[in-house]
């Protein structure tokens, strides 16, 4: 291979890496560039590549006669003629996606272009067991991949599942999840693909909506940003000069278990002190719980829900009212993740943190108090322009995570199909 050919191909690869290492085929990587950005015209495509035109349109050629691409509209006319516009074929299949978090079980069905459809939510209680859980599991899968049929007119073509806690993705299990001890080693790919027939793609929640935002949130052409789960667990995903970080181990970004105070309460995790036992939501509702018993007045008995049980959004609502016990558990909290994000800040210098999760969606104050405590102990000159947002997809995010990673997957292993296909 020439020394031009090389360096185009490194182009290629620099541009697609988000979540790995894509493959050297040039239709993978005109597919995937398509996925993200398209529908686009040739000559838009050759130079976003750094490729020549003929090479572009005689790869395109081929897959348009394979039915992976289409030619779908033209572009605006500068005056001469228009340019036809490519895109990913959206109907060559189906995507069922499912996340499993402290939510319950949400599932989707996406189109192979990334667009959901069929959104559908089943509470879970832990109390009910594992074996429930993959049954549930199942069901839903199931009832996606009818609909994907019988509404749709699309075979499912793959799985996308993101699960909270720890995850080994190149084994496909699930190791932990979290407060759910009979939920350990769940080889949750491989029971998947042996009942539906088709590849899975299993990832952590957190990893899975960062690869979303990369690549269809508000921040896509950001090239450095923390993605901050807020909710019964805390995560950090990060992107770094583009690509998500993997480390060296499948999961990362276990956010919620830094040491924040060394003589702390006992984590689930087994550690004293971490985050999550000051910050997440369940720990709100705790010193919550353990004040009003101790005899603290507080209003926040009178915002519970139906159930009468006290929630996060209780002590949101209470301390926008103005009380005293909700305000100090929430400003505790903001604290303790200011701290632990300063430090991530002095790290990895992002443009931008996006806080996504429960918590995010309704904590306002919770959001207002940690960016004050980050801004007073990060470096003034790495805060200083930091763009603060909430995640692009609020409850959609961890089944729209769940599509981003296994579209991209499908996308980046695209040269097991065209190995024949000349580049």
């Amino acid at each position: 291979m020439s020394q031009a050919s090389t360096n185009e191909e490194q182009t290629v690869l620099r541009r697609n890496g988000l979540l790995r290492r894509t493959t050297e085929s040039r239709p993978a990587a005109i597919l995937y560039e398509l996925w993200k950005e398209g529908p686009i015209s040739r000559g838009t495509l050759a130079d976003r590549m750094g490729l020549n035109l003929p090479t572009v349109s005689a790869v395109v050629q081929d897959l348009i006669k394979a039915g992976d691409l289409i030619e779908e509209g033209f572009a605006t006319s500068t005056g001469g003629r228009k340019a036809q516009l490519l895109d990913v074929n959206p109907k060559k299949g189906g995507i069922a996606a499912l996340e499993f978090s402290s939510r319950g079980i949400l599932s989707a069905s996406s189109d192979m272009k990334g667009r959901l459809h069929n959104h559908v939510i089943r509470p879970f209680s832990t109390s009910l067991g594992k074996d429930t859980a993959i049954e549930s599991i199942i069901e839903a899968l199931e009832d996606q991949r009818q609909f994907l049929k019988d509404d749709e007119g699309l075979d499912l073509a793959r799985i996308g599942i993101v699960v909270s806690g720890l995850v080994d993705e190149q084994r496909g299990v699930s190791l932990r999840f979290p407060r759910f001890d009979e939920w350990r080693d769940v080889p949750i790919v491989e029971i998947l693909q042996d009942r539906f027939g088709v590849t899975v793609d299993l990832s952590s929640h957190v990893i899975g909506t960062t690869l979303a935002e990369s690549i269809f949130g508000r921040f896509k052409d950001s090239r450095n940003y923390l993605y901050v789960h807020l909710g019964p667990g805390l995560g950090a995903g990060i992107i770094i000069d583009g690509y998500v970080y993997r480390g060296t181990k499948a999961t990362v970004g276990e956010f919620g278990h830094m040491t924040v105070e060394d003589n702390g309460a006992v984590c689930y995790c087994g550690n004293y002190g971490c985050l999550e036992t000051i910050a997440s939501d369940w720990a709100l509702v705790a010193q919550a719980e353990q004040a009003l018993k101790d005899g603290t007045k507080s209003d926040i008995p009178s915002h519970v829900d139906v159930s009468g049980g006290i929630t996060p959004a209780a002590i949101f609502q209470a301390a926008d009212m103005g009380d005293r016990l909700a305000g100090a558990i929430i400003d505790r909290a903001g604290h303790a993740l200011g701290t632990a994000l300063a430090s991530l800040v002095n790290l990895f210098a992002p443009e931008a943190i996006i806080f996504g999760g429960s918590m995010g969606e309704e904590g306002e104050r919770l959001i207002k108090s940690t960016r004050h405590t980050m801004k007073k102990r990060a470096l003034e000159v790495l805060e200083r322009d930091i763009k603060v947002d909430l995640c692009s997809f609020g409850q959609q995010a961890g089944v729209t995570g769940a599509v981003a990673v296994t579209l991209h997957n499908h996308y980046t292993s695209f040269e097991e199909k065209v190995a024949a296909t000349p580049v």
